[in-house]
């Protein structure tokens, strides 16, 4: 019989110390500026329903194949949240007492079942802020100036991606030979970054006329190469040689670009966003504001947080004929991760233990002097009849700033010494 061997899962890690105390400063660091601008902390189920998770989704759409999906032993068929964006919304029509606008934060696990790479895993941590009641842009470029600050924060320069996706459905559904094709086109402009323009146009040839699809790659790929300013893409828009009758909508989505754009000036991160026309995002829950953030030095090749205004899923689950606007935006955390863990200068190399107390047949004095430590809020690890060596053996490897031994000859001197690791002074305690 061949011998058992544990591990784990494609995609799914067990957690080092080291690992985790990173991780920890990360997601303390996003709490405390979440908490900052009035942000709630939630929690939401893993478990759900499968029908509450691919609510308004093509049963085709990739997001919902990479749900992990279950039977329980009632014969229901559940699945693992795949983003804590769904979870909430149904969060909100189940806890209808909630006082409206509400700002909250979560961070929890969600599971995808897809493919795995550099900051992409299919068991991982999701950090969500989300605001419910108000239509206000106000509230979008509140949401990118809190993530501009979080990111600098973390010692990461962000680029700030925003686009409008009433302005890109007025863009590309009049170009349709069928206007049901319109998630799937959304789709191919999402990847752009990530094919050839080749394999670009050769997808919405699919979709649209050669004269249609010259159009849009004037707007998309140019745009990825050199983005065009607002002005441009305007001026492309009046000069279109296949005027299209879609002037509402466009002015309404392009009105809201421009809004926008001086808001982020007015939060004072304006140099930090950019309006990228190709931007789609390919959720097809989005509604209008959608942006999403990469490292400025393009260390790696996935966003590092994404998200935008989502403001029917909440309004048509309650279906009482008020409306629930609502905008959130989803922080990368694991690609977070993947960036401070590749830079030596953003590794976090302190230890959560502040003092180690070794203990020489000595456990009363010592666990004394260790619950007086604890008191003044110090983080103290006792170790007992270890030999000593070993102690400071260990204490250099944890990084632990502060040793001391306590045994026969420090009780009957009534003091003991506290060694400094880094330093290597030494000072002086009563017991």
């Amino acid at each position: 019989m061949e011998k058992f061997k544990p591990s784990n899962i494609k995609g799914a890690i067990d957690t080092l110390p080291s690992t985790q105390i990173l991780r920890n400063h990360v997601t303390n660091t996003l709490k405390q500026n979440f908490e900052a601008y009035g942000y709630l902390p939630i929690e939401t189920a893993f478990l759900n329903n499968l029908d509450v998770l691919t609510y308004k989704y093509d049963q085709n759409a990739e997001i919902v194949r990479e749900i992990y999906k279950i039977r329980d032993q009632g014969e229901r068929d559940l699945g693992l949240r795949f983003d804590l964006t769904v979870p909430f919304s149904k969060f909100i029509a189940t806890n209808r007492q909630i006082k409206m606008p509400f700002r909250r934060y979560e961070i929890g696990k969600v599971f995808r079942n897809g493919p795995v790479k550099t900051g992409r895993l299919r068991e991982f941590y999701q950090c969500d802020i989300d605001v419910v009641g108000t239509e206000s842009q106000h509230v979008e470029a509140e949401i990118i100036a809190l993530a501009v600050k979080c990111y600098l924060e973390l010692g990461i320069v962000p680029v700030v991606k925003y686009n409008n996706r009433k302005f890109l459905t007025a863009l590309i559904e009049p170009r349709l030979k069928n206007k049901q094709d319109i998630d799937k086109v959304i789709g191919t402009i999402d990847k752009i970054d990530k094919i050839s323009e080749k394999e670009f146009t050769s997808e919405l040839l699919e979709f649209m006329t050669e004269e249609n699809v010259d159009d849009l790659c004037m707007l998309f790929v140019d745009s990825v190469k050199s983005p065009l300013l607002l002005e441009a893409v305007a001026a492309s828009l009046t000069h279109n040689s296949n005027p299209i009758d879609i002037h509402d909508i466009l002015d309404e989505g392009f009105t809201e670009i421009l809004k926008l754009k001086k808001l982020l000036t007015d939060f004072g991160v304006e140099e930090y966003c950019h309006f990228t026309p190709s931007l789609a995002r390919g959720l097809n829950v989005y509604t209008s504001t959608v942006f999403e953030v990469v490292d400025k030095q393009g260390r790696i090749q996935s966003a590092i947080g994404a998200g935008g205004r989502y403001d029917n899923i909440i309004t048509d689950w309650i279906d009482n004929g008020l409306k629930y606007p609502a905008v959130g935006f989803s922080f990368g955390l694991e690609a977070i991760m993947a960036l401070l863990g590749d830079n030596e200068n953003n590794k976090i190399h302190c230890s959560p233990i502040d003092m180690l107390l070794v203990s020489m047949d000595a456990t009363k004095e010592t666990n004394n002097l260790a619950n007086n430590f604890r008191s003044q809020n110090k983080r103290v690890l006792v170790m007992y009849n270890t030999k000593i060596k070993h102690a400071f053996e260990y204490a250099n490897k944890e990084n632990i700033p502060f040793v001391a031994v306590i045994g026969e000859k420090e009780i009957k001197a009534g003091e003991f010494k506290i060694k400094d690791m880094a330093t290597g002074i030494e000072t002086k305690q009563k017991i």
